[in-house]
C-alpha cells in the first residue's frame, strides 16, 4: 500500500472514530413517521433563517470543496470524493440544524454498481444525496454545475462526468465516459427530472439515466427526498430546522434489458417514487 493511500484510510478511519462520519446514519427497513408535507409559510424567521443557511452553505462548500481538490491530489481513491460528499453533506446540513435519515429499503451489495435515480425538489437535495449513498459514486451532472466557484472544481477533481445538453455530441461522449467507469464497478447518481421541481409531484423524466442504465447492464434504484422542500426553498428563500429523509429503494434488475425497455423502466422508477411521496403525504399510514 502507497504513502498517499495508507494516509487516505486512516484519515477516513479518523473521520468515523470521531462521528463526523456517523451523524446521519442509515435505517434499514422501515417504517417512516409519516408527516403530511407542511408547507413552508413566510415568517420572518424563516427568512432570516434562509440567509444564514445560503452563508453557511457557501462557506461549508468552500471547506469541502477545497479539501476534496486537495485530498484528490494526494489519493486517486475512488472513496475520496464520497468522503468529502459527506463531509459537505453533513457540515452543510449541521449547520442549518437539519438532520437527515436515510432509509433503504433493502440492503445493497455494495460491491456491485448502480444507477442511483434522484428525484430533485430544491438545491439542498445534491449535499443530502452525498449523505445518503451508501457507496462510492460520481454525479452525471450539468454542464451549468463547472462554471459554480469551488464546486465545479470539486465535481471536475472526481469521478463525475458533465452533460452539455447543448450540445448532444459531448453529452454522448460524457455518458459514454459515465458507462464505461460503471463497468468498471463505479455507481453514479442523476437527477433524471433534469432540474430542481419545487414540488411534490415527481416531474417529466429525461430518458439519459435509463440509456446509460441499460447499456452498461446494471440495477436502477430509485431514490426519494420527501419533504426537502418543507425546509429549505431558494425559490421562496425561506427555511427552516427539521429532519430530512430520504428512501433509498429496492434495485430494479435489468438483465436482458434492451432500449425497447426504456419507456417501462422510467415508468417503474417513477412509480416507485411517486408512491414513496404519495405514502409519506398520507395520514395515518405506513410508507
Amino acid at each position: 500500500m502507497g504513502i498517499h493511500s495508507a494516509i487516505s484510510l486512516n484519515y477516513i478511519g479518523s473521520l468515523s472514530y470521531i462521528g463526523l462520519l456517523n451523524y446521519n446514519g442509515f435505517f434499514l427497513p422501515t417504517h417512516l413517521t409519516n408527516s403530511v408535507s407542511k408547507p413552508l409559510t413566510p415568517s420572518v424567521f424563516r427568512r432570516i433563517f434562509f440567509y444564514w443557511a445560503a452563508f453557511w452553505a457557501i462557506v461549508s462548500t468552500i471547506f469541502s470543496a477545497t479539501g476534496s481538490v486537495t485530498h484528490n491530489l494526494l489519493s486517486k481513491d475512488i472513496r475520496v470524493f464520497r468522503l468529502w460528499s459527506r463531509i459537505w453533506g453533513r457540515s452543510m446540513t449541521m449547520g442549518m440544524a437539519i438532520r437527515v435519515k436515510t432509509v433503504q429499503r433493502v440492503p445493497l451489495d455494495l460491491s456491485k454498481a448502480y444507477v442511483f435515480a434522484i428525484n430533485h425538489q430544491v438545491a439542498l437535495d445534491i449535499p443530502a444525496v452525498g449523505i445518503g449513498i451508501p457507496c462510492p459514486f460520481g454525479w452525471v451532472a450539468k454542464s451549468e454545475l463547472a462554471k459554480v466557484p469551488f464546486l465545479g472544481a470539486s465535481i471536475k477533481n472526481s469521478p463525475s462526468v458533465f452533460i452539455d445538453r447543448s450540445h448532444p455530441k459531448k453529452s454522448v461522449e460524457s455518458m459514454q465516459i459515465a458507462g464505461e467507469r460503471i463497468q468498471k464497478g463505479l455507481s453514479v447518481a442523476i437527477f433524471p427530472e433534469g432540474s430542481r421541481s419545487h414540488s411534490t409531484q415527481i416531474q417529466e423524466f429525461k430518458r439519459g439515466a435509463f440509456i446509460l442504465a441499460i447499456a452498461a447492464g446494471v440495477p436502477v434504484v430509485p431514490v426519494t427526498i420527501l419533504n426537502a422542500l418543507e425546509l429549505f426553498n431558494e425559490k421562496t428563500r425561506l427555511a427552516r430546522p427539521g429532519t430530512m429523509h430520504i428512501v433509498i429503494g429496492k434495485p430494479i434488475n435489468i438483465d436482458g434489458w434492451t432500449r425497447k425497455d426504456i419507456p417501462r423502466l422510467m415508468g417503474l422508477v417513477r412509480d416507485v417514487m411517486q408512491g414513496e411521496l404519495d405514502s409519506w403525504n398520507r395520514p395515518n399510514a405506513l410508507p
